[in-house]
């Protein structure tokens, strides 16, 4: 099977020749895996490790650079701080040299999983909706995002992941700070409706344009939004299904509109939340936080497997950081067979694989040198 071919029996829930296998990493484990495997490119690493997938290289337009070369508008920005095109004041990483004007070009991937520090956003203290409206939105004409379709063939036949992060609740948390957040959900959740609404609907404007360019390009539209703690939900279920479900289901529709596949982050304890996530039409789940309350595989997958897409599980909490290569070996094994067994597996780390991740163990994780 090719990488698109093993992708959609995945997806049919029939078993492929392998489970289809994905690489997302820190900017430092990659640098030490290229160094380590002697590649330069982002194509060559990975062919080593055998992934099936590829990301387009403007993932977000507010917690990382890797969409500020697609940004027509000047944006301020020094050494140490920038302001994104929402309005948020972060903390740089000097390594990104994707915010010094390079677009993505498969020599220097790895600001697309990476996130700075928010430092205040600009509806701290907000308290009406029109405070909220009136804020100065980016527009679709704010970015040029025509360069995407010549990446996209750099990636041969492998899977094309594009879209934006569209972080409905991360940027609303952020442009409100966190505490006033959850104080606002609680005693006003019209304004924090408000809010959310309001970036849904910047977010589809902007999908949009992406969405119609990489027509017949690009395969699975993958966005993100932490409702998890280790524990539990960070908010209560109905006060998320009031908030949130709507504008979960409304982008789904809009990506199915262009035949893609949507695969939706969360991190944290979020089983309660997967019935109506389903409903919203997510397809795949990332990233499968097993050590979390209520995330074990063997019980997700009795429970909703047949209805979604598991994407990662791979432990990087406790087993890949602390673990030896053989348990590595052996946990990603179980994982493979618990969640893989029909199809309906993507196997991938449970979080983008950290600096503390050594080189072997991802090895042993892959199976590199096995094949």
């Amino acid at each position: 099977m090719n990488h698109r071919e093993r992708f959609q029996a995945a997806c049919a829930h029939r078993a492929p020749d392998r489970p289809p296998v994905d690489y997302l990493a820190h900017r430092e484990t990659d640098r030490k895996l290229r160094s380590h495997f002697g590649v330069g490119t982002e194509r060559e690493l990975l062919d080593i490790l055998g992934s099936d997938f590829y990301y387009l290289s403007c993932r977000d337009i507010s917690q990382n650079e890797t969409c500020v070369p697609f940004c027509k508008k000047s944006l301020p920005m020094t050494d140490r701080e920038r302001t994104c095109p929402l309005g948020i004041r972060w903390h740089r990483s000097p390594w990104n040299a994707l915010g010094q004007g390079q677009r993505g070009d498969g020599t220097n991937p790895t600001a697309k999983f990476t996130v700075d520090e928010a430092i205040r956003g600009p509806l701290s203290g907000a308290e009406t909706e029109r405070e909220i409206l009136d804020h100065p939105w980016p527009k679709a004409s704010d970015f040029d995002f025509s360069a995407l379709s010549g990446e996209a063939e750099t990636a041969g036949d492998r899977v094309v992941i594009g879209g934006l992060w569209t972080g409905i609740m991360g940027d609303a948390y952020r442009m409100m700070g966190f505490e006033d957040f959850l104080a606002t959900c609680a005693a006003e959740p019209e304004l924090v409706k408000t809010l959310v609404r309001r970036l849904t609907d910047l977010y589809l404007e902007l999908n949009d344009v992406i969405f119609r360019q990489m027509k017949g390009r690009m395969d699975v539209w993958f966005f993100g939004n932490d409702f998890g703690s280790q524990g539990g939900l960070l908010i209560g279920k109905e006060m998320w299904t009031e908030i949130f479900f709507g504008e979960v289901r409304r982008l789904c529709a809009h990506a199915h509109g262009y035949g893609l596949k949507v695969m939706m982050h969360s991190c944290g304890s979020i089983v309660d939340l997967i019935p109506q996530l389903i409903e919203a039409g997510v397809d795949i789940l990332d990233p499968i936080q097993v050590t979390a309350k209520g995330m074990e595989p063997a019980a997700l997958k009795a429970r909703f497997g047949d209805r979604l897409v598991f994407h990662g599980a791979v432990d990087t909490q406790r087993v890949l950081p602390r673990g030896t290569p053989q348990e590595v070996r052996a946990h990603a094994r179980e994982t493979s067979e618990i969640l893989g067994w029909d199809g309906g597996f993507v196997f991938a780390p449970s979080q983008i694989l950290q600096a503390d991740v050594p080189v072997g163990n991802i090895e042993a994780m892959y199976g590199v040198g096995e094949k």
